[in-house]
C-alpha cells in the first residue's frame, strides 16, 4: 500500500512538471509562391542598369556610368571598388611624391575581379594596418574601427586611375591619394596629372545602401544609382570580366547578373527540370556569395546559325537571401518582342 502511494505521487510531480513547459511549436513552412514572368530593359547598348526585387518586381534603373569609385559603407570598412564595367582601371604608382607624378608611362593598369570579393581589389589594401590588429580584417566585420586610420602619402603612395575611352583626354587620368577612413567617413585627394584641377573630398559612409557610391567625372559628388539595400535583389549590369584563351589573358565587358551583397548567395544546378526544383532539393545544395555567381554565362552567341544570343534554359539558379528564402530563375530569352537585345527574361519561385 505504501508503495502504490508513493508511486501515485511520483506520476502526480511528473505530470505536474511536465505541464509547466512550453510544448514546442511545429515549423510550418509557407507554401510556395506562383511562378512569376518578369522582363528587364537594359536596353540594346545595356547603357541601364536594372535592379530588380523577386518579392514585388519593383526594378530600379540608373546609368552604368554613372559612378567612378564604390566604397565600403559599414562602419569597420575600407575597401574601394573602381567602376570596371565602366572601363576605369587603377594602378599604384612607384612614387610617393603627389606632384611628382605627371604622366601614365609605365603604368601597369588593373581591375577589380567580377566576384567583388573583397580581397580581389585592384585598389587592394590601401591602408597601413599592423597585421595583427583584426580591427579592420575582413574576418572579424563586428569589431570595432579605431578612432581614424590616417594615411602618410610617403609610406602608401600615390594611385593613376583611367576614367575610361569615352572621356576626354584632358581629364580622362587623374593621379589619387586614399588619406583616411574611419567609422563614418572616408577622405581622399585627386587631380590632373599637370596637378591642376585639385579635389580634397570627404566622403560619408551611408551604411543603408551596400555601398557609397563617387562620380569623379559626372561632378566630384557622391551618387546614388542603387535603391537602399532592402529594396532590391539582383542587379542586370555590365562589368569586367577575365577569360583565358591559349593561357593568355583576354578581359572582357560583359552583360549579365550580379547579387546584393547583403547576406545573399547562389546555387546553380543543371541537373534538375526548373520545374521539379522544390525546397527539399534546394536546402541542400552548396551556395556561394561572389556577386557574379548568376553572372554571364546562362546566354551564348549562335554563331554557327544566326549570331543571335541563345539562352541556356538548362540553367537554374537557387538564390538564398537574407531572410532565407529559397528561390528559383531561369532565363527564358535576352530578347523583347521587337527581337531587339538587351531585354532579359526570366521566370521565378519562391520555395
Amino acid at each position: 500500500m505504501i508503495l502504490n502511494s508513493r508511486l501515485f505521487i511520483y506520476l502526480f510531480i511528473i505530470i505536474l512538471f511536465s505541464s509547466c513547459f512550453k510544448k514546442d511549436d511545429a515549423i510550418i513552412l509557407s507554401p510556395a509562391g506562383e511562378v512569376q514572368l518578369a522582363q528587364v530593359a537594359m536596353g540594346p547598348d545595356y547603357l541601364n542598369q536594372v535592379y530588380f526585387k523577386l518579392s514585388t518586381k519593383e526594378t530600379f534603373m540608373s546609368d552604368h556610368g554613372s559612378w567612378d569609385l564604390a566604397f565600403d559603407p559599414s562602419s569597420n570598412g575600407y575597401h574601394i571598388w573602381i567602376n570596371s564595367g565602366n572601363q576605369v582601371l587603377i594602378s599604384r604608382t612607384n612614387s610617393s611624391n603627389f606632384n611628382y607624378i605627371t604622366d601614365t608611362i609605365g603604368t601597369k593598369w588593373r581591375w577589380d575581379a567580377s566576384s567583388w570579393n573583397k580581397d580581389s581589389t585592384a585598389i587592394g589594401n590601401w591602408i597601413n594596418i599592423n597585421p595583427t590588429d583584426p580591427s579592420l580584417s575582413d574576418e572579424t566585420t563586428n569589431q570595432s574601427t579605431p578612432e581614424k586610420i590616417e594615411q602618410n602619402e610617403e609610406a602608401i603612395g600615390v594611385f593613376l586611375i583611367d576614367l575610361g575611352p569615352n572621356i576626354n583626354s584632358s581629364e580622362r587620368f587623374k593621379k589619387i591619394v586614399f588619406k583616411t577612413v574611419n567609422q563614418y567617413e572616408y577622405t581622399l585627394k585627386y587631380a590632373n596629372l599637370n596637378n591642376s584641377d585639385l579635389h580634397e573630398m570627404t566622403i560619408q559612409k551611408e551604411p543603408g545602401f551596400a555601398y557609397t557610391y563617387f562620380s569623379i567625372q559626372h561632378g566630384n559628388k557622391v551618387v546614388y544609382p542603387e535603391p537602399i539595400k532592402p529594396k532590391w535583389d539582383l542587379l542586370f549590369t555590365r562589368y569586367h570580366y577575365d577569360f583565358y584563351q591559349n593561357g593568355n589573358l583576354v578581359p572582357y565587358i560583359v552583360t549579365g547578373v550580379l547579387i546584393n551583397p547583403d547576406g545573399y548567395s547562389i546555387a546553380e544546378d543543371s541537373s534538375s527540370a526548373f520545374d521539379i526544383i522544390d525546397y527539399n532539393f534546394s536546402k541542400n545544395l552548396t551556395y556561394i556569395t561572389n556577386r557574379d555567381a548568376i553572372g554571364f554565362d546562362w546566354k551564348h552567341i549562335d554563331y554557327q546559325s544566326s549570331a543571335l544570343y541563345v539562352v541556356d534554359p538548362s540553367k537554374n539558379y537557387i538564390i538564398k537571401d537574407n531572410v532565407g528564402y529559397y528561390w528559383k530563375l531561369h532565363f527564358i530569352d535576352f530578347y523583347n518582342d521587337q527581337g531587339i537585345k538587351g531585354y532579359p527574361q526570366f521566370e521565378y519561385q519562391r520555395l
